[in-house]
């Protein structure tokens, strides 16, 4: 007898959103969004969703890797056991790893394997996974993107606080001139009022020099972290940063293993950690940082995909914000729930985020050949992609 748990179809597909305008920061420009996204079904008809992104670039790379390598050995395997599945393939790729190619491509079976469980469950899976807190404050950097002019992002920030009811805001820094950021800060900061907590985010645009400097320039803006200043492996330099400056040093969206940064929590390289669900390689993986983080009496804020974070954050006491960028809310059927300067994870089953089907397949760049089990163990989940289907 076939094992309802058992995943009977694994299918991916890529979506790329159009970003208009370009969003920028101190090194890049972008202007979509890639998902790939990858589709679970078990003998019983339970589905699970999961994806990742990329900026633009990369996203066939990681499909191929998806269709050819990954997807093949889901097929058959017992969906319950999500941490054995997800080593087995980290293994099988293990020359290709760690990298954001595949650990993006990892996430997205990782994602979808957990929202699946949740939805076997009937279950919320911040729930599932710890349920530690039932709202989690939120900051807005869709406000402060390098590449806005200074009175559309004091307009914004204003506009953020005052009406939308935002509490906490991110503005990118890294301009030529040192002065040009000061100003920048200066005129939010006054804009917003010292009420409203203020990060800064430089995206590995300096030296260990540069960043002493520089952000010793803002401090008198009361910042609440300094997020990414140097190279995202230089932990010798966040070392000595932090010897010169009193800001809390915040990083960890280009750190692809936990390893990575248990490295950085043991020398003391950085005071909040910022997992990203996709590149650190799913849910189990930023589970075990926020762990990690937690054992050394740190903080959690998980970066991006807020949608998303909100699940992980939601489930461990250490987290202390999650970050919003709209950027995939012309997708859902559904955005975050936000409340008060908090977000508010989903009460339904999995991850709870819905995607609009017709939204999907406008956007839909790329589909992969599915892959499934013998056509006699089909039936169940044949009758959950129909009605799927139908949706």
């Amino acid at each position: 007898m076939t094992n309802q748990a058992s995943i009977a179809t694994a299918d991916a597909r890529l979506v790329r959103l159009p970003v208009d305008p370009p969003r920028g920061d101190a090194i890049q420009k972008f202007d979509a969004l890639e998902l790939p996204i990858v589709d679970i079904t078990d003998h019983a008809g339970h589905h699970g969703r999961g994806f990742g992104y990329t900026i633009g670039t990369g996203g066939t790379a990681i499909l191929s890797l998806l269709h050819d390598e990954l997807l093949p050995q889901l097929i058959g395997t017992d969906s319950r056991h999500i941490v054995r599945i997800m080593e087995r393939l980290r293994k099988s790729i293990h020359a290709l790893t760690p990298g954001c190619v595949a650990s993006t491509a990892l996430a997205a079976i990782d994602v979808a394997l957990w929202d699946l469980a949740g939805h076997r469950a009937n279950a919320p899976l911040y729930v599932l996974l710890g349920g530690a807190q039932d709202r989690v404050r939120v900051y807005n950097t869709h406000v402060g993107w390098l590449n806005r002019d200074l009175d559309e992002m004091v307009a914004l920030s204003r506009e953020a606080v005052e009406r939308d009811g935002f509490t906490a805001l991110k503005l990118k820094v890294g301009k030529p001139d040192p002065e040009e950021d000061r100003e920048r800060v200066a005129k939010v900061r006054e804009a917003v009022g010292r009420a409203t907590t203020l990060m800064i985010d430089a995206n590995q645009s300096w030296t260990v020099d540069q960043a002493i400097g520089r952000i010793k320039h803002l401090e008198p803006y009361d910042l609440y972290w300094i997020e990414e200043p140097l190279e995202a492996t230089d932990l010798a330099g966040f070392e000595r940063l932090g010897q010169h400056i009193a800001t809390a040093r915040a990083g960890g969206e280009s750190l692809y293993s936990p390893a990575a940064f248990s490295d950085a929590i043991r020398r003391q390289a950085l005071d909040i950690l910022q997992p990203d669900v996709a590149r650190v390689g799913g849910i189990t993986n930023a589970m075990s940082v926020c762990h990690l983080a937690a054992a050394a009496n740190l903080p959690v804020a998980p970066h991006v995909s807020p949608e998303l974070s909100i699940t992980v954050a939601a489930a461990v006491p250490n987290s202390v914000f999650v970050e919003y960028i709209p950027q995939m809310e012309p997708l859902l059927k559904r955005t975050l729930q936000r409340r008060d300067g908090y977000g508010i994870p989903s009460d339904t089953a999995g991850h709870g985020i819905e995607f609009d089907p017709d939204a999907l397949e406008r956007f839909t760049v790329r589909r992969t050949a599915g892959h499934e089990a013998a056509r006699e163990d089909m039936v169940g989940a044949t009758s959950h992609r129909t009605s799927e289907q139908g949706q």
